[in-house]
């Protein structure tokens, strides 16, 4: 056969293969298209039949197999009938409201909140109608889902000081000016503890406690071995700011006098008090609580941890005064979520007092709240060997009768929420080898930004483009999972990871920080994704920030066309660097990736809308994984954006030398104004269903009615059993919670604001 010959052979070849895959490619399309249809039909029929919500989501859904021009402006359609619903919702009830009509007005905006837009909005105007007719707790619910929903830093403070009146019914002192303003950095900093903020003051412990004993002082180096776990170094999670930090009790105790009068000074007081080594001060100050706020909702929780607080006091001799020590610290680890260093406290508690029943009590609910059922049904049991009270020994009987119906309702949460999750970062780094069936959407762009802007933006955005509504219902959903896990163990490690990672899409850096310290203090490295680029490469990767290293783990590599190519070794077993990791079982090791010790990291540093690490040997970028909205590339809102991540090297591996960007404008922005830019998202904002309000389900109290009651139907655990064991836990872990205190009279005016 001749040259030529062959190479028509071969040319014919490659042609017929080119349309065969051409024509593999239409049959798909037109099976998606047929799929896409039956979808919308079914979406249509649910907007007839008014159940406007439920549409939404098929049409959201529809979008995930093909993006189809008229599903488009169907949900564009559907967005603005559900804003204009809301606010004719808003506007009656209003009237309704101010009329003093508040049930008639709570049940047509408890009604509203089915339509799952503008959720902050609707629940703050649902918590004042509550308050107005006397339920006291639903108000207080709907208050913290207005919090959680609230993205804006000032509107967020003013709630929780709303919730502080809701609480304690204290409204605002007289304060002067200057005072006000002390008050709100006290305000910030209790919002900041572990972060910015401490809790050690100037006041020392209790000089008692050498005093009431039967023994001597501690020689100091006793004393250093029952505070081990002050010393920074111990962490999981390293502290770099600790030396830095301001100190919220000091501040506080400058204000005594001014705030005499105030319930929740008095109980910030205490819980510095507590902290710091003073329990008997810290008695008194609760009992000072009690006598100022009878009627306050937290009342109960409050007279069971003074009468802890009192039983605690009649430990004798030197271990008495170690174990108060110790419960010092545990009690300071907890309100700075050190939740690694709490757990050592107790447990060298429990071994210098064996029979000391409360220690095992809180070691109980601790392996509880972990998720580790063994260790907590051991613990629960000594506790009912040691306690005298049949009342507490049915408590301890409770909990263990729950366990392993709680375990395996926990485990079942995370496997819907990991799915989904796992989902959209599939699709959003086009990981079709996984094995997947379904991954990608046919039209794929790349660069999540406007069509305008794409050349700009191609270096800057990580990612490919997945259909905006889809992603945010399937973070609300996988929020709706992650809230119920989080209720029956509110440490458990694999819900709070991938509750930072949802948190991370709803650019709420802070709440993500919370999530990720118990990961972190649970020796597990804290996760995000990116596409990595550097010297002729372009990958994307897991990236995991631990004590000691940075590890990028390679998900796939990137032609000049974007095509995705696997690693050369597979990326853990859900192609994701194993996104979901176990506490209990050791981590993987065999992936592909590039393993960063710290020394060799120079800076990490906030650019624009990415991150950038200097190395010794080369500089790489990091554009993080956005899911459900534009991501910002440039501005105040871009920089915003990078520093939640820039954070997170700061917190995990300790790298104090990592640069964050500026969070308000420059100067030359000042002059642009850079309305563009800022309001890049502005279509996405005004429909409701913005990143926030997708996921505003999530709450920062887990111990929600709602919650707990979506989840019944499929547990054999009475209501009452799994409610109480909810409320044991959240006595523990957020005892140490400090209230906002009132800086101006409470307003409780209806608000109808939908931007």
């Amino acid at each position: 056969m001749g040259t030529k010959a062959i190479l028509v052979f071969l040319c014919a070849g490659l042609l017929c293969s080119a349309l065969a895959a051409e024509n593999l490619e239409k049959t798909q399309k037109k099976e998606l298209e047929a799929q896409v249809k039956a979808m919308t039909a079914e979406a249509q029929k649910l907007e007839k039949a008014g159940q406007l919500a439920e549409a939404r989501a098929k049409y959201a859904e529809s979008q995930a197999l093909i993006e189809m021009d008229n599903v488009t402006d169907a949900l564009k359609h559907l967005d603005e009938e559900i804003r204009d619903r809301v606010k004719d919702t808003l506007s009656q009830s209003r009237k309704l409201y101010d009329s003093h009509n508040f049930k008639e007005a709570a049940t047509a905006l408890d009604e509203a909140m089915k339509l799952q837009a503008f959720q902050s909005v609707l629940a703050y105007d649902l918590a004042l109608c509550y308050h107005q007719i006397g339920e006291r707790d639903k108000a207080l619910e709907s208050l913290r889902q207005a919090k959680a929903g609230t993205a804006d830093p000032k509107q967020k403070q003013k709630i929780q000081q709303m919730l502080t009146y809701f609480t304690t019914e204290e409204n605002s002192p007289s304060l002067k000016d200057n005072d006000k303003d002390r008050v709100t950095r006290v305000n910030n900093l209790a919002e900041s503890v572990g972060l910015e903020a401490s809790l050690e003051d100037e006041a020392g412990e209790e000089t008692s406690f050498a005093e009431d004993s039967d023994s001597p002082a501690p020689p100091p180096e006793s004393q250093a071995a029952v505070t081990l776990n002050k010393n920074p170094s111990a962490a999981t999670h390293n502290d770099p700011s600790s030396g830095r930090r301001s100190s919220l009790c000091n501040a506080l105790a400058e204000l005594k006098g001014t705030l005499a009068s105030s319930p929740a000074a008095t109980f910030n007081l205490a819980n510095c008090a507590e902290g710091n080594g003073r329990p008997t001060e810290a008695v008194h100050l609760l009992e000072r609580y009690l006598e100022m706020s009878p009627k306050a909702l937290d009342a109960d929780e409050v007279r069971v941890h003074i009468a802890d607080l009192k039983s605690l006091l009649t430990l004798p001799g030197q271990n008495g005064v170690d174990v108060r020590r110790l419960y010092a610290s545990a009690y300071t680890s907890l309100a700075e979520r050190k939740y690694d260093h709490a757990l050592t406290d107790f447990k060298k508690a429990s071994d210098l007092a064996p029979d000391f029943a409360l220690t095992k009590w809180n070691l109980a609910l601790f392996y509880e709240a972990m998720g580790d059922i063994d260790h907590a049904r051991e613990n629960f049991t000594h506790y009912q060997q040691l306690t005298s009270e049949q009342s507490a020994k049915d408590e301890a009987a409770l909990h263990l009768s729950t366990l392993d119906a709680k375990r395996t309702k926990y485990d079942d949460e995370i496997d819907e929420a990991e799915d989904i999750v796992a989902d959209l970062f599939e699709r959003s780094m086009k990981l079709d080898f996984t094995g997947a069936e379904n991954r990608s959407a046919l039209r794929v762009r790349r660069a999540r930004v406007k069509k305008k802007e794409q050349n700009k933006a191609k270096n800057r955005v990580g990612g490919f483009a997945i259909p905006y509504p889809y992603a945010q219902q399937q973070l609300s959903r996988a929020s709706e999972h992650l809230q119920i896990a989080l209720a029956l163990f509110p440490l458990g490690a694999e819900a709070n990871e991938l509750m930072g990672l949802v948190f991370l899409q709803a650019n709420d850096g802070r709440s993500a920080t919370k999530c990720f310290d118990v990961v972190a203090s649970q020796g597990l490295p804290v996760p995000f994704y990116a596409e990595m680029r550097g010297h002729k490469q372009d990958q994307a990767v897991k990236c995991e920030l631990s004590h000691d290293r940075v590890r990028l783990i390679s998900l796939s590599s990137y032609d000049k066309k974007g095509n995705a190519v696997p690693p050369s070794k597979p990326a853990g077993d859900d192609g994701l660097g194993d996104m979901v990791m176990d506490p209990f079982t050791p981590p993987q090791e065999g992936f592909d990736s590039l393993d960063i010790a710290l020394s060799d990291i120079k800076k990490v540093e906030t650019d624009k809308g990415i991150l950038k690490l200097k190395l010794t040997q080369q500089e790489l970028s990091l554009a993080p994984i956005y899911l459900p909205a534009f991501t910002p590339i440039e501005g105040p809102p871009a920089r915003r954006f990078a520093n939640n991540y820039t954070r997170l090297f700061v917190r995990y591996p300790g790298l104090e030398d990592s640069k964050l960007g500026s969070e308000g404008m420059t100067g030359g922005e000042k002059f642009k104004m850079g309305y563009n830019i800022a309001n890049a998202s502005i279509d996405i904002a005004m429909s409701g269903f913005t990143p926030i309000s997708a996921i505003s389900s999530v709450q920062d109290a887990i111990s929600i009615t709602r919650t707990i009651h979506s989840a019944m139907a499929s547990l054999s655990v009475s209501f009452a059993t799994w409610e109480k064991s909810v409320d044991d836990q959240q006595q523990l872990l957020a005892g140490k919670s400090f209230k906002a205190i009132p800086t101006q009279p409470v307003s409780l005016a209806f608000v109808q604001d939908t931007k």
